[in-house]
């Protein structure tokens, strides 16, 4: 999902392993579209943001998994002390 001025670039596949997938778009931070679909299974894929939208496309899986866990965090300023942070090297050789 991308976003230049007032267009959208949306791109869904019909096999990616999701029994369905929706957009949710709205000038503020869509809470409530969001924690409806949360409580439908659906868990937040992708995300992206204009200066006035944000848009979070939302995916069901075809199977349930019991161990995944999302969450809202609002915050002005960048939530450092919630967020762990995971360093990956690759060697290469």
């Amino acid at each position: 999902m991308t976003a230049a001025g007032n267009k959208w670039g949306i791109v869904m596949s019909r096999n990616a392993g999701y029994r369905l997938q929706v957009v949710e778009l709205d000038f503020l931070y869509p809470s409530e579209g969001i924690h409806r679909r949360w409580e439908k299974g659906f868990r937040i894929t992708s995300a992206a943001a204009t200066e006035d939208q944000a848009a979070f496309i939302l995916s069901a899986p075809k199977r349930k998994s019991q161990d995944v866990m999302q969450e809202t965090l609002r915050t002005s300023a960048f939530p450092s002390t919630q967020v762990k942070f995971i360093s990956f090297i690759y060697f290469v050789g």
